[in-house]
């Protein structure tokens, strides 16, 4: 009796045809401008971060918290469950994209100019309102003159 030269391998496996489409289905809320805007100008602000060399040039790396308290808490926002409305905020792309303007307005505060932004959102609930966490990856540009920006 003679064993075989290669062990067993498995049986030829049919491929699934992929489709052609995808469907994703998003719900998208929009707040009114004017309390909006008051929403926004109740914010507490924090950030932190700074510029790094890398690859030749300067990148910025940091964090912006934009904290949308609530009434009871001094801010505009108003208290009834919280929860439910930091979701349905979190999906206005109004509110999303002033908080990535304030983001990067601090960015700039603490790197001067700059150029392409990367940024990722995490909006959570506090005890104080409703918390917006921007983290920016910026390219800092050198100024004009052709050295860095500060």
């Amino acid at each position: 009796m003679s064993t075989p030269a290669h062990p067993p391998r498995p049986g030829l496996a049919k491929a699934r045809a992929q489709n052609l489409l995808r469907r994703r289905s998003i719900d998208l809320v929009a707040t009114e401008e004017g309390p909006l805007r008051a929403i926004i100008e109740a914010a507490d602000v924090i950030s932190e971060g700074l510029a790094r060399v890398e690859g030749g040039g300067r990148v910025y790396y940091g964090s912006t918290s934009v904290l949308l308290p609530a009434r009871s808490r001094g801010g505009t926002l108003p208290d009834a469950d919280i929860a439910t409305l930091a979701r349905l905020l979190g999906s206005d792309p109004h509110l999303r994209v002033r908080a990535l303007r304030i983001a990067c307005r601090e960015a700039q505060a603490r790197a001067g100019s700059i150029g392409t932004v990367r940024a990722e959102m995490v909006i959570s609930t506090t005890a104080a309102g409703v918390e917006l966490v921007v983290d920016v990856v910026a390219v800092v540009l050198e100024s004009a003159a052709g050295g860095e920006a500060r």
